[in-house]
């Protein structure tokens, strides 16, 4: 019920926004060609909000449901490579350093790794200063493969840490939906793994993602279609 209740609160906040200005367009009280276009952008970016909050309530109902991952032998490297090139398009200015060298195969759904990195950079794009450095390791380690996010932004209090998977729960009242960890954590689990948190004030945020390095009964299982579930995730 807590769900349903933020997301239609989450949903309310952009609709009202579009009708407001619908209104005042109605009611010609945007007599001025430049107040026109101010609306119409303002229309269309709540527009985009919107479909992008629902887009993840998709994603994380789907993940709710066990979902069934079309798994196969990934480059992780190469998407960590592709994902850290968006963010310096995105962020010329920021520092981004990169330990993914060469191939590091795993066997996974690569739209879903795409989402795990995507989501962990939009974090970090989003909640930290343009100029802090962000560092992205991929390795290999007994067995597993382990993808460390880290920041040198502000960081988090031990409270907001305890909570940043939450959903709709935003540190310091923040931009965006407060869904993105959430789904982060969501894929982590439908493949069998892990994702933990280290953090402190003025110390940035180091996500730590950890996945089974090959097949397996979890991989195996999903391979063949049988829907996994749910994987307790470390939250340390």
């Amino acid at each position: 019920r807590r769900f349903v209740a933020d997301a239609s609160h989450e949903l309310r906040t952009p609709l009202a926004a579009i009708r407001g200005y619908l209104q005042l367009y109605d009611k010609g009280m945007l007599r001025d060609p430049a107040e026109r276009t101010r609306a119409l952008g303002r229309v269309h970016a709540e527009a985009d909000r919107m479909s992008r909050l629902v887009d993840e309530l998709l994603t994380l109902a789907r993940l709710d449901q066990g979902p069934e991952l079309r798994l196969r032998n990934v480059d992780l490297s190469r998407l960590v490579r592709e994902a850290a090139d968006d963010l310096r398009v995105q962020q010329p200015d920021r520092p981004v350093q990169v330990a993914a060298d060469g191939a590091l195969l795993v066997r996974a759904d690569e739209s879903g790794l795409r989402q795990i990195l995507g989501n962990l950079l939009t974090n970090v794009r989003t909640h930290t200063p343009e100029d802090a450095p962000v560092s992205v390791s991929l390795e290999r380690v007994d067995g597993t493969v382990r993808l460390c996010v880290a920041d040198e932004g502000p960081g988090l209090d031990e409270e907001d840490a305890a909570r940043i998977f939450d959903r709709f729960f935003r540190a310091g009242g923040g931009v965006g939906s407060g869904l993105g960890l959430a789904i982060v954590q969501g894929v982590v689990s439908a493949h069998g793994g892990e994702v933990s948190v280290r953090t402190a004030p003025g110390a940035g945020v180091r996500v730590t993602v950890v996945l089974p390095g090959g097949g397996g009964p979890v991989g195996s299982a999903v391979a063949e279609g049988v829907p996994v579930g749910e994987v307790p995730v470390s939250r340390g």
